[in-house]
C-alpha cells in the first residue's frame, strides 16, 4: 500500500524528532567530560563521514549536488546556533525537561509561520491537535518552568533556531537528493568549530567513542527525518509530531539518567499521545 506525502511526512517527523532525543541524551552524557566545541565537532564529523560513505555508493554529484546552496548554508548556521545553545544549556545544568518545555512551542510557531510565509491553511482540527499537545507539555512540565533561570535564554535560542530550520526546509529544491539535508550542515559546522578553536579539539576517549558514534548516527537520521517531512507535507500536519519526543525523553530519562516521571508528567504524556493519534486519524 502506497502512502501519500502527508502520511510519509508524519512517519519521517516521528522518526526524526525522536532521534533527536537520543542526540540530546548523548550530548548531556558527554557534557560532563567535554566542552561544547568538542562534542559538536565529533558528532557532526561522524555524521559527515556517514554522508560521504553513502555518496561514494550512490555517486557524489547525484547525491550531494544542490540547486539551493544558500538555503543549505543558512540551515547549517541555524543548526550551529541550535546545537551550541542546547549543549551549553545542558552543560550549565538546565534540565532536559525544562529545555523541552520551551522548544515544544516550535510546532505551533512553525505552523503559524508557514501559514504566513507559505500561505498554508490551518484547519480548526489541526489547531485543536496543536493546542492539545501544547497543553500536555504544560501539564507535564509546568513545575520545571522557571523564567528566572538565566540559562532559560539558551532554551529560547534553541526554539528560535528550530523554527528557522523548519521553515527553511520548504525552499530546498525538490530535485536535491535527500542526502544533501545532513551533508551541508555536517560539513559547515565542523569547519566553523575548527576555525573557532584553531584546531584545538580533544580526542574522544575509547570509552566515550561509542556515545559519540551513536550521536553521529542518530544526528544523520534525525536531520533527514525532520527536514524531509517539512519538504513533502503541510507544517500543521507534521509539526505536532514533535510532541512525541517528550515520550521518548521520559523513557530515556528514566532508564539512562534515573529520572522517575511524576503523575502530572504521565498525564501530560497521555495528552501528547492522544494528539499524535488524532493527527493520524485526522489524515485518515
Amino acid at each position: 500500500m502506497s502512502l501519500c506525502n502527508t502520511k510519509k511526512g508524519i512517519l519521517y517527523s516521528f522518526f526524526g524528532f525522536n532521534s533527536f532525543t537520543l542526540i540530546d541524551s548523548c550530548t548531556k552524557w558527554l557534557g560532563n567530560s567535554y566542552n561544547v566545541s568538542a562534542i559538536l565537532f565529533w558528532i557532526y564529523l561522524i555524521a559527515l563521514v556517514i554522508c560521504i560513505i553513502f555518496a561514494l555508493i550512490t555517486g557524489f554529484k547525484k547525491s550531494l549536488g544542490t540547486r539551493t546552496p544558500l538555503i543549505h548554508i543558512a540551515r547549517g548556521v541555524f543548526l550551529l546556533i541550535n546545537a551550541v545553545c542546547a549543549v551549553t544549556a545542558f552543560s550549565k545544568g538546565l534540565p532536559l525537561s525544562t529545555l523541552y518545555t520551551i522548544i515544544f512551542l516550535s510546532p505551533a510557531i512553525s505552523s503559524i509561520a508557514a501559514s504566513v510565509i507559505y500561505k498554508e491553511h490551518i484547519s480548526k482540527k489541526s489547531w485543536q491537535v496543536i493546542l492539545l499537545g501544547l497543553t500536555g507539555i504544560v501539564v507535564a512540565f509546568y513545575k520545571d518552568i522557571s523564567l528566572l533561570n538565566p540559562n532559560i535564554l539558551y532554551a529560547f535560542g534553541v526554539l528560535g533556531a528550530s523554527v528557522s530550520i523548519n521553515i527553511l526546509a520548504r525552499p530546498i529544491d525538490k530535485r536535491d537528493s535527500i542526502l544533501t539535508i545532513p551533508f551541508y550542515p555536517a560539513l559547515i559546522i565542523p569547519l566553523a568549530i575548527l576555525i573557532y578553536t584553531r584546531g584545538s579539539i580533544p580526542l574522544p576517549s575509547m570509552t566515550d567513542l561509542p556515545v559519540f558514534a551513536l550521536g553521529g548516527v542518530t544526528l544523520f537520521l534525525a536531520m533527514i527525518g525532520v527536514i524531509h517531512c517539512f519538504r513533502i507535507a503541510p507544517y500543521a500536519k507534521v509539526a505536532p509530531m514533535q510532541y512525541t519526543q517528550m515520550i521518548s525523553g521520559i523513557v530515556v530519562g528514566y532508564y539512562i539518567f534515573g529520572n522517575t516521571p511524576g503523575t502530572l508528567m504521565l498525564i501530560g504524556a497521555g495528552m501528547i499521545i492522544s494528539s499524535g493519534l488524532l493527527l493520524i486519524t485526522q489524515k485518515r
